[in-house]
């Protein structure tokens, strides 16, 4: 199962996709996300999560360019707890080069640490390793 996010001007911004293999939502972002691009994107999300009850998210961030504080406060109190009712519980942050993009990430992960178990790194590898150790304790 996976789908595209477009941002604004009809690009790809987001790949989403389960990946059943791995037992874990793959997000590969790149370039600009507007609020709205966002916020469809979230749903669309949330929607998998329910229907694979997939509980480990890979959110690739490495490419993507520009802030998303802006949408900041709906994925704190719309996504998060949507997502998580719909069985998230461990989310792996790859950041961004940018540094607009990597001070969303640590604000979000303030903001949710206590609800929701989350950890940013700076490579893919080390991320899937994370979401690999939590789903052998988890086993």
């Amino acid at each position: 199962m996976k789908f595209d996010t477009k941002n604004n001007l009809d690009r790809v911004i987001c790949k989403t996709e389960y990946q059943e293999q791995n037992n874990w939502i793959f997000c590969d972002w790149e370039g600009y996300a507007n609020v709205d691009a966002i916020k469809k994107w979230g749903l669309d999300f949330a929607d998998l999560v329910k229907k694979t009850k997939c509980p480990y998210l890979l959110n690739d961030d490495s490419k993507s360019t520009g802030p998303w504080t802006q949408a900041m406060d709906w994925i704190e109190s719309v996504l998060i707890p949507k997502v998580m009712d719909a069985g998230l519980k461990y989310y792996a942050h790859v950041v961004s080069a940018n540094t607009f993009s990597e001070m969303s990430a640590k604000e979000l992960n303030m903001n949710i640490g206590g609800v929701l178990e989350m950890a940013t790194f700076k490579t893919v590898d080390d991320a899937k390793k994370w979401l690999k150790e939590k789903q052998s304790v988890n086993a």
